[in-house]
């Protein structure tokens, strides 16, 4: 038998539990024939009895186990385990041998749990150590000790408090056996083991009693014992904790300190050097949370990163590595503004957040890391996605931290911050109440420490906001109170007073405006230019100071308006603020929106100047964005008006060129940045060598950033298409220093834009919050600019309405075009007449801005008997901006134009998705090829043939298509607008997304479907409909519809216009009759039959 002492010494068990070394090992050699006999006796069955077949069993086991630790084959370690849990149970309970077989077995289920984590493993082990353990007894200290260090380390894998509480239990039972004489390791694991339990629970007794076990330990030991780098760690990690809860700077210098001990005592190679990078790189960045020095940044992510760099990649603590250098990459991007330092925060958070399981303690901080990073990120680019998705991850974090949590105060300031944000994108005041909730709860889990100062600002902060929207004097009181008490708790040094006094400046400001106190305004300025002096130049922070200056300064002038001094010091500040160095984009245009605002109002001259400084940025704001769904979210939400006011300002200046210049520049935005990347490079290509290699770079990255675009985005994704568009910039850059080329790209010259008037003239009409205006633009004359004066933008909305939802009543719709007539359309057609002598039948071109998109232009007339409306003066088309009409116009080359080109015809009467079956797409279709024959050739693609694939590889490879079925608008998500096929909706993105080479064949598309030129009114100037994404594809003209078509008429239209198409080319096609075509149907077809609001529901797009 084993051993059959009466009595087994606590030290004899630890001896005998030590793992086995080599010299205890022998040859392996005598091992395999050890157990080879061990084997043949087992087999035979010549044991005597259960307790001999037990000894023998026991005895496989342990050979089987050395074999393990030689070897390393696990089959080994599972058999002998198998071994000691039959030799358990074979064992007689009373047996003294029992304990010393239930400790081996635990602890080969300790070493099998250490290479395959399976919990079954651990929980078995702590089952066995509970099983002989008696907390009374001395003799069990090795046990007791064991089956701690189990919970512990079943704790740190699935999170359980209640075996930390139990693990400290024991631990105390351990040293209170002999206090004075307890040992170091066990110190040592109590502390940590406290220090656990504060991070779950936030007990302060743990936290006390953490620093105090750590303190003793080191008493105990001289500097150069092995434990005590282990020993200062713990006791760092405590200091750390208690400044955060306390707010004693003395307890930080104290435990990094501490942990710089450690980074000596851990040399490169020593295994505990992983563990003291971090934390030592930690503990500086809670330094510089505090006092914001530079060098504390950079110090911290040199220790971040070493420690990244030595940690395997599956090792457990790597995500918090990972976790811990993002946070301090989105600090130095709070600093510096370079956007990639937040995208690889937020990759890094999310690798982390993948690896960890949601039981794990670091769980919830990395929500919070993450949710925080999103948050910035959306502060710095308007992405609405980002709010929402740190909005869930702060929501999943709250749910791991009850509130007796000690980090929920910063949880609660993190929802409170979202909140104040939802409330600044839509004006909800629940959103604002709730900041202010948050923020309240957060400081009574804050009575001291330093955090309360961070918590007081918030509070007054938001309160102030509040009373700006409510007009209630006690929130601005209050929030003068809490911003006067968190100013007094940053003393003199720390960075973050700044803010303290920027927004008791605020608050300062708006007192002065409410009572007129001029010592109010008088210590307004003083905090501002307190703030002031403690930023170098360049800050981030500066952007508010001047933005305040900016506010207070008018704030002052609306109580003496007589002196212009105040007004002048406001626009100084709001200038130096939107051009300031750094700083996110959008931070910067918000405030030149505000400056344009209060230009507008008081008539200040700068109002060009904020204009121009505010296109600019945010089309460099825009080209960051990846996605267009996400740009076009960008637009409705910051900028949907923005170009027509500018424009409307420099109109109002009699900078005619100007303002066209300025719609060309902040209109058609989605299209303008896709197009760049289909650029024709045949100039360049012709220069040389150099031109050769830059066209060649182009064209390898253009379709990979118009890949992600059309796509969906995902952070990785994100991240990539951040470093091809700097990549593309940057040849961009070199092509813009090739002589000739310095325009590249660049929105186009007056100079340029006016040829796309080549073949008639292109009025712009452009309806602004500020005046309607109409330009005539002539490639040989100068543009004409015409006020509408009998018109308003609210009169526009109106009529845009009634269009969007047209009756049926002729009479309704005659007078509506007869306004349209009066105010817009006629007041043109007269300085066309007479100023440019155009003559009669001559084709022009409509490029309308805003909710002039609408409205039917091209059908405007006086309805008077004897008196011609335009349709019987001129052959309207329409173009979304003057660019595209350029595009349309480039010459293309053509293979053989004696050949006539054949026409696809796609048909579907019977869609996916739930649309009434089309009685008359066939009738149509029969129509067409009997119209077309025997000279044009048709290719028919119908039924379940015209799938969504099908039609769209046909759309791409055919120079003429003619498309009837369903259309329909999405108003909500315009780019989701779509044909309907037989499987499914064939979307304005899967259309955009075409080949480039189909550009070279496509020449004209007519769309007999629903709505396929009806605008987006969120982005009017977008013109985000199915008609210009085919434009955009290639096609050079497209017939489109403003508003739903009438299956039962539609065939005459159709009919009369490729009737009319072919007597003005009877040898063939030709696009560039396609308007004439239009404007002969639609008076030519059967009135009687076809109403009106059909006859002009089509409009033709393009050259």
């Amino acid at each position: 038998m084993a051993n059959t002492e009466d009595d087994v010494s606590g030290r004899d068990l630890v001896n005998r539990l030590k793992p086995i070394t080599m010299s205890h090992q022998g040859d392996l050699q005598a091992l395999q024939l050890a157990i080879g006999h061990y084997n043949a006796a087992l087999a035979e069955d010549v044991l005597d009895s259960q307790c001999s077949r037990s000894d023998q069993l026991l005895k496989m086991g342990t050979a089987l186990s050395r074999r393990f630790d030689l070897v390393g084959d696990t089959a080994d370690l599972d058999v002998a385990i198998k071994c000691h849990r039959v030799a358990i149970d074979l064992q007689t309970p009373d047996s003294p041998d029992v304990p010393t077989m239930h400790a081996k077995y635990a602890q080969m289920l300790m070493k099998r749990f250490g290479l395959q984590v399976n919990q079954s493993d651990l929980d078995l082990a702590i089952e066995q150590y509970a099983c002989i353990s008696d907390q009374t007894d001395p003799t069990h200290e090795a046990w007791l000790i064991a089956l701690a260090d189990a919970l512990v380390t079943r704790f740190s894998h699935w999170g359980n408090v209640k075996d930390l509480s139990q693990a400290i239990h024991l631990y105390e039972s351990i040293v209170n056996f002999d206090a004075s004489n307890a040992p170091t390791f066990v110190l040592g694991n109590l502390s940590l083991a406290h220090f656990f339990r504060y991070q779950q629970e936030g007990d302060a007794p743990d936290l006390t009693s953490s620093i105090a076990y750590s303190t003793e330990a080191l008493d105990k030991i001289p500097s150069e014992d092995q434990n005590c780098s282990v020993l200062l760690n713990n006791l760092a990690n405590g200091l750390i904790s208690r400044f955060k809860k306390l707010g004693s700077t003395d307890d930080l210098e104290q435990a990094i300190k501490s942990y710089g001990s450690v980074i000596e005592l851990c040399p490169a190679g020593h295994k505990g050097r992983l563990h003291a990078l971090s934390n030592l790189a930690s503990a500086i960045m809670t330094r510089y949370e505090l006092q914001a020095s530079l060098a504390d940044l950079e110090i911290s992510l040199g220790y971040f990163h070493e420690a990244l760099e030595i940690c395997p990649r599956n090792h457990l603590d790597r995500a918090t590595l990972l976790d811990n250098l993002a946070t301090t990459l989105r600090k130095r991007f709070e600093r510096t503004g370079d956007i990639v330092d937040l995208e690889t925060a937020i990759e890094n958070h999310y690798e982390a957040l993948h690896v960890l399981p949601p039981s794990h303690p670091h769980h919830s901080d990395t929500l919070c890391s993450l949710g925080n990073a999103l948050q910035s990120r959306f502060a710095f680019q308007g992405d609405p996605n980002d709010l929402d998705a740190a909005v869930d991850r702060y929501s999943e974090a709250l749910r791991l931290r009850p509130p007796s949590h000690p980090e929920r105060a910063d949880l609660l300031n993190n929802l409170a911050n979202v909140a104040c944000k939802l409330f600044n994108e839509w004006e909800n005041p629940h959103h604002l109440d709730l900041c202010i909730e948050y923020y309240s709860e957060a400081l009574q889990f804050s009575p001291e420490g330093y955090r309360r100062p961070l918590l007081l600002h918030n509070l007054a902060s938001s309160l102030t906001t509040r009373f700006v929207y409510h007009n209630d004097v006690k929130d601005l009181d209050r929030a003068l109170e809490l911003g006067a008490s968190a100013l007094k708790l940053r003393e003199e040094g720390n960075v973050y007073r700044l803010s303290s006094h920027v927004v008791l400046a605020n608050a300062k400001g708006l007192k002065y405006k409410l009572e007129g106190d001029p010592a109010m305004l008088q210590a307004a300025f003083q905090h501002l230019d307190e703030a002031s002096s403690t930023c170098t130049p360049g800050h981030p922070s500066l952007l508010n100071i001047w933005e305040e200056y900016s506010r207070i300064h008018l704030h002052a002038y609306s109580k003496a308006p007589q002196s212009t001094d105040h007004m002048e010091e406001a626009f100084r500040y709001f200038r130096m603020a939107s051009t300031h160095i750094s700083g996110g984009s959008l931070p910067k245009f918000d405030v030149a929106l505000r400056w344009i605002k209060e230009a507008e109002t008081h008539k200040h001259s700068s109002a060009l100047d904020a204009y121009q400084i505010a296109l600019s940025m945010f089309d460099r704001h825009v080209a960051m964005t990846p996605s267009i769904e996400s740009r076009h979210r960008i637009v409705c939400k910051y900028a949907a008006s923005l170009a027509v006011d500018a424009a409307s300002y420099a109109l109002r200046r009699g900078l005619v060129t100007l303002a066209v210049e300025m719609l060309e520049h902040g209109r058609g935005l989605l299209w303008t940045y896709l197009a760049r990347f289909r650029t024709p490079l045949n100039d360049l290509q012709s220069v040389g060598e150099r031109g050769c290699q830059l066209a060649s770079e182009f064209l390898r990255l253009s379709p990979l950033l118009e890949d992600t675009a059309c796509g969906a985005v995902t952070e990785e994704g994100l991240h990539h298409y951040r470093c091809l568009l700097r990549e593309w910039d940057g040849v961009v850059d070199q092509i813009r220093l090739v002589d000739g080329f310095g325009d590249f790209l660049l929105t186009p010259s007056f100079s340029k834009l006016k040829e796309a008037a080549k073949n008639g003239p292109v009025i712009i009409t452009n309806a602004s919050r500020y005046s309607c205006d109409a330009v005539i633009i002539h490639h040989k004359h100068d543009p004409i600019h015409i006020s509408l004066t009998d018109i308003n933008a609210s009169d526009i909305l109106r009529l845009s309405s009634q269009f969007k939802d047209l009756a049926t009543n002729q009479g309704q719709l005659t007078e509506l075009l007869r306004q349209i007539w009066d105010a817009v359309v006629f007041p043109v057609v007269k300085k066309l007449e007479s100023s440019l002598h155009l003559p009669k039948g001559s084709r022009i071109w409509w490029c309308p801005t805003g909710r002039f998109n609408s409205i039917p232009l091209h059908a405007a007339g006086p309805f008077l008997r004897g008196e011609k409306g335009l349709p019987n003066r001129y052959v309207s088309s329409y173009t979304p901006t003057l660019s595209a009409l350029l595009r349309c116009q480039k010459p293309r080359h053509v293979l053989n134009d004696k050949i006539p080109p054949r026409v696809l015809a796609i048909g579907q009467a019977a869609p996916a998705g739930g649309f009434a079956k089309l009685g008359t797409v066939d009738e149509e279709l029969d129509s067409l090829q009997s119209i077309l024959a025997p000279t044009i050739p048709m290719t028919r693609m119908t039924g379940e043939g015209a799938t969504c694939s099908e039609s769209l590889r046909a759309i791409h490879s055919s120079p003429w298509v003619h498309l009837t079925c369903h259309g329909k608008q999405d108003v909500t998500r315009p780019l989701k607008s779509c044909f309907a096929m037989s499987d499914g909706p064939l979307t304005l993105l899967d259309i955009v997304h075409a080949p480039s080479e189909s550009v070279q064949c496509s020449e004209f598309a007519f769309l007999s479907a629903c709505h396929t030129a009806a605008g987006d009114r969120t982005a009017p100037d977008e013109v985000v409909h199915l008609a210009a994404a085919m434009q955009f594809t290639g096609f050079r003209g497209v017939v489109g519809t403003m508003w739903a078509v009438d299956d039962a008429v539609v065939v005459n239209m159709v009919s009369v216009f490729y009737e009319a198409l072919l007597e003005k080319s009877p040898e063939g096609l030709d696009s560039e009759h396609a308007a004439l075509a239009l404007n002969t149907a639609a008076k030519r077809v059967d009135k009687s039959v076809v109403p009106l609001e059909q006859r002009i529901v089509f409009i033709h797009i393009g050259a």
